[in-house]
Protein backbone atom coordinates (compact mmCIF):
# COMPACT_ATOMS: atom_id res chain seq x y z
CA UNK A 1 0.00 0.00 0.00
CA UNK A 2 2.83 2.57 0.98
CA UNK A 3 4.60 1.55 -2.50
CA UNK A 4 1.30 2.75 -4.31
CA UNK A 5 0.35 5.44 -2.16
CA UNK A 6 4.05 6.69 -3.27
CA UNK A 7 3.18 5.47 -7.09
CA UNK A 8 0.06 8.13 -6.89
CA UNK A 9 1.87 10.70 -5.40
CA UNK A 10 4.38 10.51 -8.10
CA UNK A 11 1.69 10.69 -10.32
CA UNK A 12 -0.40 13.67 -9.26
CA UNK A 13 2.97 15.44 -8.99
CA UNK A 14 3.88 14.71 -12.52
CA UNK A 15 0.50 16.64 -13.53
CA UNK A 16 1.01 19.13 -11.34
CA UNK A 17 3.97 19.59 -13.16
CA UNK A 18 2.51 19.03 -17.07
CA UNK A 19 0.33 22.23 -15.77
CA UNK A 20 3.07 24.16 -14.86
CA UNK A 21 4.77 23.88 -18.02
CA UNK A 22 1.49 24.28 -20.00
CA UNK A 23 0.81 27.52 -17.82
CA UNK A 24 4.49 28.34 -18.82
CA UNK A 25 4.12 27.26 -22.26
CA UNK A 26 7.47 25.10 -22.36
CA UNK A 27 6.46 23.00 -24.58
CA UNK A 28 9.67 20.61 -24.66
CA UNK A 29 9.27 19.70 -20.95
CA UNK A 30 5.40 19.29 -21.26
CA UNK A 31 5.80 17.07 -23.59
CA UNK A 32 8.63 15.23 -21.42
CA UNK A 33 6.50 15.11 -18.65
CA UNK A 34 3.88 13.85 -20.38
CA UNK A 35 5.67 10.43 -21.59
CA UNK A 36 7.49 9.79 -18.08
CA UNK A 37 3.62 10.25 -16.65
CA UNK A 38 2.55 7.94 -19.08
CA UNK A 39 5.36 5.63 -18.32
CA UNK A 40 4.69 5.90 -14.74
CA UNK A 41 0.79 5.45 -15.01
CA UNK A 42 1.37 2.40 -17.41
CA UNK A 43 3.95 0.76 -14.25
CA UNK A 44 1.23 1.17 -11.61
CA UNK A 45 -1.75 -0.29 -13.42
CA UNK A 46 0.52 -3.16 -14.34
CA UNK A 47 1.65 -3.47 -10.73
CA UNK A 48 -1.70 -3.19 -8.95
CA UNK A 49 -5.09 -5.15 -9.20
CA UNK A 50 -7.51 -3.65 -11.10
CA UNK A 51 -9.60 -2.67 -7.88
CA UNK A 52 -6.44 -1.10 -6.44
CA UNK A 53 -5.73 0.73 -9.47
CA UNK A 54 -9.42 1.65 -9.99
CA UNK A 55 -9.62 3.47 -6.27
CA UNK A 56 -6.40 4.78 -6.86
CA UNK A 57 -7.01 6.60 -10.21
CA UNK A 58 -10.28 8.25 -9.38
CA UNK A 59 -8.69 11.59 -8.34
CA UNK A 60 -5.89 11.61 -10.53
CA UNK A 61 -8.18 11.13 -13.53
CA UNK A 62 -10.16 13.90 -12.33
CA UNK A 63 -7.06 15.79 -12.40
CA UNK A 64 -6.25 14.74 -15.45
CA UNK A 65 -9.59 15.59 -17.03
CA UNK A 66 -8.96 19.30 -15.52
CA UNK A 67 -5.60 19.45 -17.18
CA UNK A 68 -7.23 18.36 -20.61
CA UNK A 69 -9.84 20.66 -20.61
CA UNK A 70 -7.54 23.40 -19.49
CA UNK A 71 -5.03 22.51 -22.68
CA UNK A 72 -8.15 22.53 -25.37
CA UNK A 73 -9.13 26.00 -23.54
CA UNK A 74 -5.91 27.23 -24.20
CA UNK A 75 -5.90 25.17 -28.01
CA UNK A 76 -8.70 27.10 -29.17
CA UNK A 77 -7.44 30.50 -27.69
CA UNK A 78 -4.08 29.95 -30.29
CA UNK A 79 -6.18 28.87 -32.87
CA UNK A 80 -8.62 32.22 -32.49
CA UNK A 81 -5.13 33.96 -32.19
CA UNK A 82 -3.83 32.59 -35.88
CA UNK A 83 -7.06 33.33 -37.61
CA UNK A 84 -7.06 36.63 -36.45
CA UNK A 85 -3.51 37.19 -37.37
CA UNK A 86 -4.53 35.57 -40.96
CA UNK A 87 -7.68 37.83 -41.41
CA UNK A 88 -5.29 40.47 -40.53
CA UNK A 89 -2.61 39.63 -43.19
CA UNK A 90 -5.25 39.62 -45.68
CA UNK A 91 -7.00 42.59 -44.54
CA UNK A 92 -3.46 44.53 -45.14
CA UNK A 93 -2.58 43.14 -48.64
CA UNK A 94 -6.04 43.55 -49.62
CA UNK A 95 -5.74 47.47 -48.69
CA UNK A 96 -2.07 47.43 -50.40
CA UNK A 97 -3.62 46.14 -53.72
CA UNK A 98 -6.22 48.68 -53.17
CA UNK A 99 -4.15 51.31 -52.49
CA UNK A 100 -1.40 50.59 -55.42
CA UNK A 101 -4.19 50.69 -57.76
CA UNK A 102 -5.23 54.09 -57.24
Amino acid sequence: MIGQDHALAALHDDLEALRAAVDSENHAEAERIAAEHDRRLREFIHACDAQSAANGLRCLLAMQQSLIADMLKLRDIAATHLRAGRQSVRAASAYNQTESLA
